[in-house]
C-alpha cells in the first residue's frame, strides 16, 4: 500500500521539482554572468589604476584562478599557461 501511494505520488513531487531546478539554474547562470562581468570590470580598472602608479600589471590567470577556478579552466589562454607550467616544472 506504501509502495502504490509513494508510486502515484512521485510524479507530482517531481514535477515540482523539475520546475525548481530549472529556475534555480537559470538564476544561478545569470548571477554567474553578473559576477564574471563585475570581475572583470574591476580587474581593468584596478590593472589600469596599477599601470597609472608604476606598478605591474596584475596577471589575468592568477587573478582568475583566485576567483573562480572552473572559469580558469575554461579559459584558452590561462589552460595553455598552466600546461606550460606544468610541462616545464616536470623537466
Amino acid at each position: 500500500m506504501h509502495r502504490m501511494l509513494a508510486a502515484l505520488a512521485l510524479p507530482i513531487v517531481l514535477n515540482g521539482c523539475a520546475a525548481v531546478l530549472v529556475g534555480g539554474l537559470f538564476y544561478h547562470d545569470s548571477k554567474t554572468r553578473d559576477q564574471r562581468l563585475a570581475f572583470t570590470q574591476d580587474f581593468q580598472k584596478l590593472t589600469l589604476e596599477r599601470e597609472k602608479a608604476g606598478l605591474q600589471p596584475l596577471s589575468w590567470c592568477d587573478e582568475l584562478y583566485k576567483f573562480d577556478q572552473s572559469w580558469y579552466a575554461e579559459d584558452a589562454k590561462c589552460k595553455a599557461a598552466a600546461e606550460k607550467a606544468s610541462t616545464a616544472d616536470k623537466t
